[in-house]
């Protein structure tokens, strides 16, 4: 949370201190369509607890290249400055971890798809045509955890987005946006990991989720 609160006060400082006076918000005002490309980082920060109830702790991640659409109306506020409501999509599927165990008895894997993110995107002018902005949003996507368990999985998560980034405009009505963000995921789980002991308990495992992600977006207003 310190992390996004960073960023949100950054963002905001940076365009107070170039908003331009020849500034047009009005250059963005419509309904706007677009498709992105992002590098992203998952990483999972979480623990298992054998069926002797040790308590292992560990950090995990992987990097993967993602596409998305993107579909909003960006409202006009003054002259220099606008906010988008909208919503992105993000297709097909994503590691987010795996865990070994030395006897192969305990290995997960968990992956996430169909990610939706649905968010606020207030922008500052700071020429006629460009705009600096910070994104708030909620995300949610699918979970998909699979290896030796018998017992309960989660199969969703939800979290918080922020980023921050510009969006420049061109006199076609086409547009580039570029941004830089973190979204951090509330905790998944799986229980009845592994063999069980004498006592017929066995293993549980959780974490915490969160990927970083930079993304280049290619639009279009009408």
């Amino acid at each position: 949370m310190k992390n996004i609160l960073k960023v949100v006060y950054t963002t905001i400082a940076m365009a107070c201190l170039s908003t331009s006076s020849f500034a047009d918000s009005g250059n963005f005002s419509g309904f706007y369509a677009a498709v992105g490309g992002s590098a992203a980082g998952a990483e999972l920060d979480g623990s298992y607890t054998s069926n002797e109830g040790v308590v292992d702790k560990g950090t995990g991640g992987k990097i993967a290249n993602v596409g998305s659409a993107d579909l909003g109306y960006n409202f006009a506020l003054g002259s220099t400055m606008f906010v988008s409501f909208g919503a992105s999509y993000t297709p097909g599927e994503a590691k987010l971890g795996k865990a070994d165990d030395a006897a192969d008895a305990a290995d997960i894997n968990i992956k996430a798809d169909n990610f939706y993110t649905y968010y606020i995107q207030p922008s500052f002018m700071v020429s006629d045509n460009t705009a600096v902005f910070v994104k708030l949003g909620h995300s949610e996507a699918d979970v998909k955890i699979t290896g030796d368990f018998t017992g309960t999985a989660t199969n969703s998560m939800d979290g918080d987005s922020v980023s921050f980034g510009s969006k420049t405009v061109f006199g076609s009505g086409m547009y580039i946006q570029s941004e830089a963000g973190i979204t951090e995921y509330s905790n998944i789980s799986v229980t009845d990991v592994g063999s069980a002991n004498e006592n017929g308990k066995k293993g549980s495992a959780k974490a915490d989720p969160s990927i970083a992600f930079g993304t280049l977006t290619l639009g279009y207003k009408f």
